[in-house]
């Protein structure tokens, strides 16, 4: 039986075509949403700002001087180091987004649409506080090509997905680099990549995973994940970068974001990346002059927050086709 899918757009202070929600049968619960998870907020390492601070805080990170490899000359004392001291910064900034749910829907309605807005919005603000997070992260400037490949525009089909040589080549660089693992969802150590489904796809198909997911552990296969490969442990992401169209003929190119220890930060002000979820009803404040006839209730969800790349060398980016 063909179902019939009905969607109200709203707008303003009511919903278009929509009178009070026409009474009739239906199952009294509302769909299931389809989101996205949210992984990116997840893993930066969290730095509070006491209120009343300002905006803006940092990290200082005291680099590694040049090792003492030349013997001490007998009563001598050697020129002392020269301490390096990096610095850096991030500004905190508030988003947030609100709508209007008029008093009549409200009234005569079929369902709780304020309680419903709320639990709406708080799955909005994440994936958009995630999206934001993801932007910073996935805009660093160490980053490795597909198959040898120096440039994104030369990403082309057939030759340049991910292989199980690039892989080991992830790994290399971050062990080069001298970046400390982090702890997996397995609950074991490693690196943690961001990846996006359909280069889970294409690694799923890789005759080294084959191999390790049916002759060693067959608990991937079975659960459908990519899991860990040459210590680089594979996290689905549906917000994981696509670059559309930025690929040799047009096409799309795929960012997998490697990471390690302390690779990027997420400050807020004192506990204000977590967002409010604001609702004022209709019957509220009476002096609000902006709503004289309390028509409308309002929803809103507002977070103060940012993210900066701490480590640039334990962030990875990399790019490959998919098809």
């Amino acid at each position: 039986m063909a179902s019939n899918v009905q969607t109200y757009a709203q707008s303003g202070a009511g919903y278009n075509a929509l009178t009070a929600e026409q009474a009739e049968f239906y199952q009294r619960a509302m769909l299931e949403r389809l989101i996205d998870n949210v992984v990116f907020m997840n893993y930066g390492k969290k730095q509070n700002i006491p209120k009343r601070s300002g905006a803006t805080t940092s990290w200082r990170r005291l680099e590694l001087p040049t090792l003492s490899t030349t013997a001490i000359v007998e009563g001598t004392t050697p020129d002392a180091l020269d301490l390096t001291i990096n610095k850096v910064t991030a500004t905190v900034k508030q988003y947030g987004a609100w709508t209007k749910v008029s008093d009549f829907l409200d009234m005569t309605g079929l369902d709780p649409i304020i309680t419903e807005t709320a639990q709406m919005f708080g799955d909005h603000a994440g994936l958009s506080m995630d999206t934001i997070v993801r932007d910073i992260v996935a805009a660093g400037t160490n980053v490795k090509y597909a198959n040898g490949k120096t440039a994104r525009n030369q990403i082309a089909a057939g030759t340049d997905k991910i292989s199980a040589a690039d892989i080991i080549k992830l790994r290399t660089i971050m062990v080069k680099n001298n970046v400390k693992q982090i702890k997996l969802p397995s609950g074991g150590k490693g690196y943690l990549a961001f990846t996006h489904p359909e280069v889970v796809a294409v690694i799923m198909g890789l005759q080294e995973w084959k191999d390790q997911n049916t002759y060693v552990d067959t608990k991937n296969r079975e659960q459908g994940i990519a899991g860990q490969m040459y210590g680089i442990y594979f996290l689905e992401a549906n917000t994981a970068p696509v670059f559309t169209g930025a690929g040799a003929g047009g096409i799309d190119v795929y960012g997998t974001i490697v990471i390690g220890e302390g690779a990027y930060g997420i400050p807020d002000i004192q506990g204000s990346s977590k967002p409010d979820i604001i609702v004022k009803n209709s019957n509220g404040d009476s002096s609000d002059t902006s709503n004289p006839m309390n028509l409308y209730s309002t929803v809103a969800w507002k977070s103060a927050f940012t993210a900066v790349r701490l480590q640039e060398k334990a962030i990875l980016r990399y790019e490959s086709a998919i098809v």
